[in-house]
């Protein structure tokens, strides 16, 4: 089949959307919206409750380094403490 004229394709298109177009009605009942979760959402939802409430600092090493600093007996390695580092993301290794 070939077109020809176009305008005339869409003007069948927009003459049958025209006529069945219906009026927006407003609906009066009242309906509400229903949110169910399974079991395994739930289950996330309360680890990650757990997660964001635990603390990120564990008190017994910050108490354990803190005394090695204090009497001089702290000695980390920096090239594993530097490798930590670049592992992690916290410093670019840019060679």
């Amino acid at each position: 089949m070939k077109v020809n004229d176009i305008s005339k394709v869409f003007g069948v298109y927009e003459n049958r959307m025209l006529g069945s177009r219906q009026p927006y009605k407003t609906s009066v009942g009242s309906k509400s919206d229903k949110l169910s979760l399974s079991n395994d959402a739930k289950d996330f939802q309360a680890v990650m409750r757990g997660l964001r409430e635990a603390s990120d600092i564990r008190e017994d090493r910050v108490q354990d380094v803190l005394r090695k600093y204090e009497d001089q007996s702290y000695h980390p390695d920096y090239k594993e403490v530097a490798a930590e580092l670049i592992n992690s993301g916290v410093i670019i290794n840019r060679k």
